[in-house]
């Protein structure tokens, strides 16, 4: 396939990506299992295997890497910082490699949103399915990106069976994504054949493997299930129509988990945005109504920061009306994006590139608005996309500019560090109070008592679904999968008792 990622890049920038591994590596090596983790982990796990996750779900490829993570810690440590680190360097490598570019990057994955981090990071089984297939889909976006070149593209047709596979296989693993992935395939034939007036078999073979990936895992009885409306716990639609549907979904979800609730990485898009109009306003070919109207979409971005700060302040009751404001505010947001992108002086070339980031992030989102449930997990994916956005308007800006943000970037250096030590913390004392609790339950197993009392997880936001008290219903079933994967005796009932940290 084409050349290495690393192979282009300084010595600096490769010491730094694996400086950043490593610690990655250690704090991911304190993320405790949680919830389906425990099911993956022990026999429920191999069951789902045994029947090849029939009636279960069709993302085939996600369900292997969650049994086989579940099964090492170390295995785990490694793949989620081996990802998280790849993502980071793709979006890196895609958008010019800008100095400092790496520290910025890592600030806004560290700081996004709580509950998205402890779903998608944290989460060995959100992990295995959301992040994954973010990673896999940026490497077929790095190996396309020569497309907005001047210059043909250049391939070897070695490249072609690896294609295959990652398009394969990279369809095996959330159904948003497989979704995506084939719009996105079949996306880079045409512009290559328009553009270049040609078609590559290595973006065919991409393709195939993609439709492949697709016909498989959507032939899982599971699915068919779903859209008749016998699944207890996944939907498509609703009964008062799809109509209806989609619009609860985008004002109850799309609003505050894909846009709102991101304050950190709205802050860098809308300063790039801010700072790209700045400087490229007064030049000569930008015409009175394309400052109009580029102002008015920077003034209603700045706009929808600030709301979204404000209403972070308070803990508002989510009602009725703020929804509605909260969806107007979004809907005005997406479609000033959308006007900047497409009036901006951008070159030919960027400006294509710019908007097909930001179509990509519309194509992740639209098949949400249809299916429920619905979690922040959901968009980690155009999350990232958001992201390699900021970052390729940020490549836009002349060595003058970038000069003058060099200081703010560099501060990015310091917030990674800082980021680091508050997450080793919250983590570092989740995983002791973690082992604690497996302790004592499996010495209670040892013994033959009849209860054990371990204390709840502390900081529990951090972790995505933590609590085995039996005597709570809706934990029952938590309790006895933990039960299973720790090897103690089912008869054992376990009492939670509260944290001093919360």
């Amino acid at each position: 396939m084409k050349k290495l990622i690393l192979k282009n890049s300084s010595r600096k920038t490769v010491f730094i990506y694996f400086f950043i591994f490593i610690i990655l590596f250690l704090l991911c090596l304190l993320f405790p299992y949680s919830c389906d983790d425990w099911a993956w982990g022990s026999q429920i796990g191999l069951d789902r295997l045994s029947t090849w996750f029939e009636n279960y779900s069709g993302r085939y490829f996600g369900n292997l890497i969650v049994i086989a993570l579940t099964r090492s810690n170390f295995l785990k440590a490694f793949v989620m910082s081996f990802c998280i680190t790849g993502i980071m360097m793709l979006i890196h490598k895609l958008s010019g490699e800008q100095k400092n570019g790496a520290f910025i990057i890592l600030t806004v994955l560290l700081f996004m949103p709580v509950n998205l981090f402890r779903q998608v990071i944290v989460w060995t089984s959100g992990f295995s399915n959301y992040t994954t297939s973010a990673f896999l889909t940026l490497i077929y976006i790095y190996y396309v990106n020569n497309i907005y070149d001047k210059k043909k593209p250049q391939y070897s047709f070695l490249d072609i069976v690896p294609l295959a596979i990652l398009g394969f296989l990279n369809t095996l693993i959330v159904e948003h994504m497989t979704i995506y992935n084939v719009i996105l395939s079949v996306y880079v034939i045409i512009f290559t054949g328009i553009k270049f007036k040609k078609v590559y078999i290595q973006h065919i073979a991409y393709l195939v493997g993609a439709a492949a990936g697709t016909i498989t895992m959507f032939s899982n009885s599971v699915y068919h299930s779903i859209v008749k409306g016998n699944d207890d716990y996944r939907s498509i639609g609703s009964n008062q129509g799809i109509i209806i549907k989609v619009l609860k979904t985008y004002f109850s979800s799309i609003v505050s988990e894909g846009f709102f609730n991101n304050f950190i990485l709205n802050v860098f898009l809308v300063g790039v945005c801010l700072i790209a109009w700045l400087t490229m306003k007064n030049q000569n070919k930008v015409s009175k109504k394309v400052k109009l109207f580029c102002s008015i979409s920077v003034f209603v971005m700045v706009a929808f920061l600030a709301s979204t700060f404000i209403i972070s302040m308070e803990d508002f009751t989510e009602l009725f009306i703020l929804k509605v404001i909260k969806g107007i505010l979004t809907g005005m947001y997406i479609l000033a994006f959308v006007v900047f992108l497409f009036l901006m002086p951008f070159e030919n070339d960027q400006k294509v590139k710019l908007l097909f980031i930001y179509g990509s992030i519309g194509c992740m989102m639209v098949p949400l608005l249809a299916v429920s449930p619905l979690g922040d997990r959901c968009f980690f994916a155009s999350y990232v996309m958001m992201l390699y956005l900021g970052m390729e308007i940020y490549s836009t800006f002349s060595e003058s500019v970038k000069k003058k943000c060099e200081m703010l970037s560099k501060s990015a250096l310091v917030t990674v560090f800082v980021g680091f030590m508050y997450l080793f913390y919250i983590y570092g004392t989740i995983s002791l109070c973690n082992n604690e609790r497996i302790e004592a339950a499996q010495a209670a197993s040892k013994n033959g008592s009849a209860i054990v009392q371990v204390e709840e997880l502390p900081y529990k936001k951090y972790v995505w679904t933590s609590d085995i008290d039996e005597r709570m219903d809706s934990e029952k079933i938590w309790a006895e999968r933990f039960k299973l994967f720790y090897n103690i005796d089912e008869n054992v009932k376990i009492e939670q008792i509260s944290s001093m940290k919360k």
